[in-house]
């Protein structure tokens, strides 16, 4: 009896970790979307990253801007985890300071 409860501890212990885990949201701003394979280039290097989806886009204020919102896992990623993955392919990327908390 004293193997299986130290079993199911160790598993619960194992996963207590995930349970802290969170998913969020958070917008992403990025410059030079002059055509449309750069906002393909750029998607696909968020989707690159553990657990990303984008769940919109909107054009931004001024030519070749455009705003993502992505949600993502907290556990796998970080929002600079997301920035660094667009600049990376050479467009500029900045979280939102109201969606970045």
């Amino acid at each position: 009896m004293k193997h299986i409860l130290l079993s199911s501890t160790l598993a619960i212990a194992a996963f207590a970790p995930a349970a802290f885990a969170e998913e969020r949201t958070v917008e992403i701003a990025v410059g030079e979307l002059t055509c449309p394979s750069c906002s393909f280039i750029v998607a696909s290097s968020m989707r690159g990253v553990p657990s990303v989806q984008i769940d919109d886009f909107v054009d931004g204020p001024e030519y070749g801007q455009g705003v993502y919102s992505v949600t993502f896992d907290d556990a796998e990623t970080s929002v600079e985890n997301i920035i660094d993955a667009v600049a990376a392919n050479g467009y500029p990327a900045q979280a939102l300071p109201d969606t970045a908390s």
